[in-house]
């Protein structure tokens, strides 16, 4: 039997799917170990099981790092090793149609968005501020614990706009509900913005493990990257079932277009400059806690010259 690695995807979205095409896609099990997926407990606690060896790979973001760093955690931190997304990955879906879209046009009308994380609408603010708007000429209707409620709320009625990621935007519009008018990764533009954990118990323990997890991981993002959608989706649209082929298609066509997923796994000082930038405006951290602190490049590097 081979060797159970446990990897714990950030929330059920397209917007991962390097994670989960890793296991789907059949590029872990070349490696020799099985990959099961699943969600986990949110917030530090799953921090705390990449520690207890529990989970094996984590996808979260530079910013589970600095709430570990600011609540002064005892435990080591788990160190980030890979990027999974380049850029945000929520879009905007309106119920009006607007021959030119702006992000004005947000001003002064009501968001639906979700609370499960400050960080997809910390973007969205920092985007809102560069592009000359007030956010807090929004009204935020920002109480949804999820992207479903969140979606369920718009469709019965709530809100002008949406703030969601994918499939759900491109499921609306396959509803008739909503037009999706924007997407914030694509105006704001680069940043590491989701990514892949581990702890270092785990990279020098079980070393092997490790380096197998991400030459499979590098490998996916290579094939996503030279691949067409509708390939792509066939591989993870099982993990989707409530949502229609031609919505799991159109969202890994979105994130495509928009550069979220480039084949180097790598996470660029410049883009997690930008997250260390995007918590400090919000107030949401103290310290800019250094890139060094917090990422760990040298299980991709060992990788990339094949070590």
């Amino acid at each position: 039997m081979p060797e159970t690695l446990r990897i714990v995807e950030n929330l059920p979205s397209i917007f991962y799917t390097p994670i989960l095409a890793t296991v789907t896609a059949g590029f872990l099990e070349a490696e020799g170990y099985e990959g099961v997926l699943g969600a986990h407990a949110k917030g530090l606690n799953n921090l705390h099981a990449l520690n207890s060896g529990e989970i094996h790979v984590l996808g979260t973001a530079p910013s589970s790092a600095f709430a570990w760093l600011e609540k002064g955690e005892s435990d080591p931190l788990p160190v980030h090793v890979a990027i999974c997304n380049h850029c945000d990955g929520f879009f905007i879906v309106s119920r009006e149609t607007f021959p030119v879209f702006s992000w004005a046009d947000l001003a002064g009308r009501s968001v639906v968005s979700c609370n499960f994380s400050p960080q997809p609408k910390a973007s969205l603010r920092m985007l809102l501020r560069r592009e000359g708007v007030n956010p807090n000429d929004i009204d935020w209707l920002d109480d949804k614990a999820t992207m479903t409620e969140a979606m369920e709320a718009f469709k019965q009625g709530q809100g002008d706009f949406l703030h969601i990621q994918q499939p759900y935007a491109f499921q609306l519009v396959e509803d008739g509900v909503g037009t999706v008018v924007a997407s914030v990764g694509k105006s704001l533009g680069p940043m590491a913005f989701s990514t892949l954990a581990m702890s270092r118990n785990f990279i020098n323990w079980q070393s092997g493990a490790a380096h197998a997890f991400m030459r499979a991981y590098i490998k996916c993002r290579h094939w996503m990257h030279f691949n067409s959608a509708e390939n792509i989706a066939c591989k993870v649209e099982h993990l989707f079932p409530q949502f229609s082929h031609r919505a799991i298609v159109k969202s890994v066509e979105a994130y495509k277009n928009i550069g979220a997923w480039q084949p180097d796994p790598r996470i660029s000082e410049p883009g997690y400059e930008r997250m260390v930038e995007m918590w400090m405006a919000e107030g949401l951290m103290k310290n800019p806690h250094p890139y060094n602190r917090v990422v760990y490049q040298e299980l991709a590097e060992d990788v990339l010259q094949g070590v």
